[in-house]
């Protein structure tokens, strides 16, 4: 599986060579070519070379999106330095817990990030794939967040492999929709610099239709909550048909909505991945059937996805992160074959298609039966009118626990009766596994686009109680 390469060009100093008067970056106000690009990434690297960065160090970039984050991104890079994003939603205690955590050499705030701006030339030496590029803290959705490394090599594999799938070239604009502290922003910027397109940076508190439409934007990631809100909007709808490639993920997508885009002939690719294996791993192709679009798709590489004899899907590869950190330790997570245990569960058709049906933490057991809460969220996202929802247990006695749901319904559907929800599912579902209760999404839980926490629900739930139907 190896492709036997221990180093690679900048691929922004390569698209500088290859396509200098191509974007490289393009938001409200302006733009910068290839060309410029690397000057400004060669000025960076100067000054973090002055400062006294080098290979091996840890650097936490605690900054919101722009090009000058990008250039010092690039230039910690070729510098054989770590970048650490930090998630900007967090408190500043939590982000200097997490910038001290790692070990950070260096803290970059939108303050000094000044001092760290300018224009340079240079040509960068070979940067060296195994060494780590990215701290990247896990999503937290079922525990914890934890700091996952990446290696250069890591994002280049992944980034070489979508584009394999879903060409890119100068011209195409990709937006950057998700953050660079979640792997799909890193995932973003390494497609476009390897395949010489533009990464589109959004506006703050701008709508995402005026963003597309603006930047004439060729590609974008969505979760399956913006796709499914984007098409009840006529004039969103519209700019989404105009779209080369949209990459649906960040958790299931719903067999409807998978209908509900095919009938506005919408270009759209269902795929499977996580923080571990450097964003997709798994992803529909161009011209796939409907039936395809309702699974997470095939292997981009093959023989990196596999399932285990209790039904996980295991992953390996180049794509495959290198550990978390502990102190100044990266420990690694596969076994001795290479295959690192997800925790999702699984199977592959004949085709070789992936269906994640869930996750094995996440199991209910409610009088001796077995729940996958995923199966259930999935049944109520296909009852007209709801968004999304969360099924988690509650504790009670006669059964030991029960599946109680959080359900958010669109912003201009009236809410839903709790007994028709429970006549939608019984159409699906087995009593056993129909919510005894159902709650109004919290206004105060995590925004739309991110993955909402479990632990924080299944809290929630118990401090409310469950009412039980029967």
């Amino acid at each position: 599986m190896s492709t036997g390469l221990v180093e690679a060009t900048c691929p922004v100093a390569a698209a500088a060579r290859a396509w200098p008067d191509a974007p490289a970056v393009i938001w409200n106000e302006g733009g910068w070519n290839y060309r410029e690009f690397h000057r400004r990434i060669a000025g960076c690297a100067s000054r973090l070379a002055a400062a006294g960065i080098r290979p091996g160090d840890r650097v936490a970039l605690d900054l919101p999106p722009s090009a000058e984050c990008l250039a010092l991104l690039v230039a910690l890079w070729r510098r054989g330095a770590a970048a650490c994003l930090l998630n900007r939603r967090w408190p500043d205690s939590s982000r200097a817990e997490a910038a001290e955590r790692i070990g950070a050499n260096a803290i970059i705030t939108p303050d000094s990030l000044a001092e760290w701006i300018g224009d340079g030339e240079d040509e960068p030496t070979p940067i060296d794939l195994s060494l780590p590029a990215t701290i990247l803290f896990t999503s937290g959705s079922s525990g914890a967040p934890k700091p996952a490394v990446h290696s250069f090599g890591n994002h280049h594999a992944s980034a070489h492999a979508s584009n394999r799938n879903i060409p890119l070239a100068p011209g195409d604009r990709w937006l950057l929709s998700l953050p660079l502290y979640h792997v799909g922003g890193i995932g973003v910027i390494f497609r476009c610099w390897l395949g010489g397109a533009a990464v589109a940076l959004p506006t703050p508190g701008e709508d995402m239709t005026d963003t597309l439409r603006r930047h004439t934007v060729t590609h974008v990631s969505l979760v399956g909550t913006q796709l499914h809100r984007m098409l009840r909007e006529d004039r969103a709808a519209k700019t989404l048909i105009g779209m080369r490639a949209i990459l649906l993920g960040g958790g299931a997508i719903g067999e409807g909505l998978v209908r509900e885009a095919e009938a506005n002939n919408l270009r759209i690719h269902t795929s499977y991945g996580m923080t571990e294996t450097s964003s997709q791993i798994v992803c529909t192709r161009p011209g796939d059937t409907s039936a395809h679009l309702k699974t997470s798709g095939r292997p981009l590489t093959e023989g990196t996805v596999a399932i285990s004899s209790e039904g996980e899907i295991l992953v390996r590869g180049q794509t495959l992160f290198l550990g978390y950190l502990d102190g100044e330790s990266v420990i690694r997570q596969s076994n001795p074959e290479g295959w690192f245990a997800t925790g999702d569960l699984g199977a592959m058709d004949d085709d070789g298609y992936l269906r994640v049906t869930g996750r094995r933490d996440n199991l209910i057991v409610s009088g001796g039966e077995n729940i996958q809460p995923e199966e259930v969220e999935a049944a109520l996202a296909n009852i007209e009118g709801v968004a999304e929802a969360m099924v988690v247990p509650v504790a009670e006695e006669e059964f030991g626990q029960r599946p109680v749901a959080f359900v958010r319904m669109d912003e201009d559907a009236p809410s839903i009766p709790d007994e028709r929800l429970r006549a939608e599912l019984a159409r699906t579902l087995p009593r056993f596994k129909i919510p005894v209760t159902f709650h109004p999404w919290p206004e105060d839980s995590a925004q739309p686009g991110f993955k909402p926490s479990r632990a924080e629900f299944a809290k929630r739930a118990g401090d409310i109680g469950c009412a039980s139907a029967d």
